[in-house]
């Protein structure tokens, strides 16, 4: 079940009927008094200027400053999200929200809320999802620390694209419209600045229709730092985009190292090879039945991993998962992997007789562990092929109350 939305307390009462609001733009707030009304006169400045339906909404995390103060003095409408975090604010203020469309920016004055109209035209095409480009748009010097723009951004947005299958160039933009009905199916739940990133994953998921427009960040106006931590936040940032991609932690690296180990353990069985000036012996085939190992257990992961997510809403099941799952049955996985218990078994007791026929006493290590460690490998495997078929018919099980 999706963790429960922050609540959010409205401050002030509504006056618009929510049918009549296009557009509303949501702001988080945490001790924003320096910023927050330039943030909301520029959003207000827009709806009128562009003779829009709408309405601004001041998300606040508990601001200490009187950021409540000022913008409700401003015209905008403050609503209390007591669930602290960047995430948290915005679900609060999207929840309160009464536009057909939503837009949300910061409210540090580094957004220009004067410059929404192309996503609205955007949404008023058929888009659900608008994301702003920070890149193509233009970013000021001094806007955003190096670390971020030459390596943070590029790199996580380069990730989210290959994962997802997004064409989204600044996946961490703050500023980015949608249709509020969309995307509140998607449950969005992060409380904190992984928000961002959890909103293009689930759209993209969900196969929403996605686009980008170019805009511009420019230095912001607070004197204090700002409540972004990099690595604090770049890391669950990473963090999110790896859990939503099974197969790009679990299954793709899996079967690598399972490809390339199998490929050692198999070449080496007839003896020693020699690769350029490199000799390599029964001490190689270990650490490739090693990664064979890890890379079986990455794989059966992976299954598991996404028939874990189907289950808990995560993500549609894929017809190719369908296909696996159908086929590695219980009953299936027992033979096939009882089979392969059997012959690492039978491979171990051969291995016994071998000593035994030599009095138990000394033998040539290098030939004997040719024969033991693919055995090993094989009761290894077998044994896991049948748990992971168990584990996963255990998810599949019936849920009662």
């Amino acid at each position: 079940m999706p963790a429960a939305r922050p609540a959010a307390e409205v401050r002030s009462t509504p006056t618009a009927q929510e049918d009549s609001v296009e557009l509303s733009i949501v702001m988080p707030c945490l001790n924003e008094a320096e910023t927050i009304a330039a943030c909301v006169i520029k959003a207000r400045a827009f709806l009128e200027a562009h003779a829009l339906k709408g309405e601004v909404i001041v998300a606040d995390n508990g601001s200490t400053d009187g950021s409540q103060r000022i913008a409700e003095g401003l015209g905008a409408r403050v609503v209390a999200v007591p669930a602290k975090g960047y995430g948290a604010a915005l679900i609060g203020g999207i929840a309160a929200a009464r536009g057909t469309y939503v837009a949300m920016g910061d409210a540090d004055d580094s957004y220009d809320f004067g410059s929404l109209m192309p996503f609205v035209e955007e949404l008023r095409g058929g888009a659900e999802l608008v994301m702003g480009n920070r890149f193509q748009g233009g970013i000021a010097p001094g806007a955003m620390p190096p670390l971020h723009k030459y390596l943070g951004n590029p790199v996580l947005s380069f990730l989210g694209r290959i994962f997802f299958e997004v064409p989204v160039g600044d996946f961490h933009c703050g500023l980015r419209a949608f249709r509020r009905d969309s995307i509140r199916r998607l449950g969005l739940t992060a409380p904190g600045m992984e928000f961002a990133s959890e909103m293009v994953v689930k759209a993209a998921i969900e196969g929403l229709d996605i686009r980008e427009v170019p805009t511009t960040l420019k230095p912001d106006g607070r004197s204090r730092p700002p409540h972004l931590r990099t690595w604090r936040d770049g890391w669950r940032h990473l963090r999110f985009l790896l859990i939503y991609a099974p197969k790009w932690l679990f299954l793709y690296p899996g079967v690598a190292l399972a490809a390339a180990g199998l490929l050692g353990v198999l070449g080496l069985i007839p003896g020693d090879a020699h690769v350029g000036g490199v000799e390599l012996g029964v001490h190689t085939m270990i650490f490739a039945a090693m990664a064979v190992l890890m890379g079986s257990q990455l794989i059966g992961l992976s299954v598991m991993a996404r028939r874990y997510g189907t289950i808990a809403g995560m993500w549609p099941e894929s017809g190719f998962m369908r296909s696996v799952r159908n086929w590695f049955s219980v009953e299936r996985a027992c033979i096939l992997g009882g089979l392969m218990l059997a012959g690492g078994i039978g491979g171990a007791l051969t291995a016994t007789s071998i000593w035994a026929s030599n009095g138990f006493g000394d033998l040539d290590p290098a030939a004997l562990m040719r024969l033991t460690i693919p055995s090993m490998l094989m009761s290894c495997i077998g044994l896991q092929m049948v748990v992971t078929a168990f584990f996963i018919g255990l998810m599949d099980q019936p849920r009662g109350r």
